[in-house]
């Protein structure tokens, strides 16, 4: 696996990734059989011709406990990277790791809607691609976290799709 750069990360980030406008209502996640989620995984190709996932995860239990993902995989390795990843509210506290090994202050938060990210330093230092985690108050629930993914991820519908899932700043 190769380490890929921070600024790799934000152009595949901010890749336009236009989708049929009945992508939308694919990332609804469905239930997995005998699991406690529902889940759903999506392909799609970027402007650029980068191969992406989207990962939607949705705990049965509990409606704050959720993952929406964006990975990247690569078409010659078929390695795939996890470049974001938008997480609800887990009963847990949250440690970024490099930022405790390396006496960093506040490492470390309590249960809040919050953002991992993919960055280069963890990678280099034998971490996990997206270790790194901001407590956020972008959203407040699955929907509201899955608009401002598919917004601040850049997923655009075709130019023949229905401009009216833009309506109001949101897409669903």
């Amino acid at each position: 696996m190769r380490i890929l750069t921070d600024q790799e990360i934000a152009g595949l980030i901010s890749e336009t990734k236009v989708v049929p406008d009945n992508w939308f209502s694919r990332l609804l996640p469905k239930d997995k059989a005998h699991y406690r989620h529902k889940e759903r995984e999506i392909d799609i190709e970027g402007s650029n011709g980068n191969l992406f996932r989207v990962i939607v995860r949705h705990s049965n239990l509990n409606v704050m406990d959720f993952s929406i993902i964006l990975t990247l995989r690569e078409k010659a390795s078929n390695v795939e990277y996890i470049l974001i990843r938008y997480n609800g509210k887990h009963s847990s506290m949250h440690t970024n790791k490099w930022e405790k090994d390396n006496g960093v202050p506040n490492h470390r938060f309590g249960p809040a809607f919050h953002i991992h990210r993919a960055t280069q330093r963890y990678q280099e230092s034998g971490y996990k691609i997206d270790g790194f985690a901001e407590a956020t108050a972008k959203y407040s629930d699955f929907h509201t976290a899955l608009n401002q993914f598919l917004l601040e991820c850049n997923f655009k519908p075709d130019e023949n799709g229905q401009p009216s899932l833009f309506k109001g700043g949101g897409i669903l």
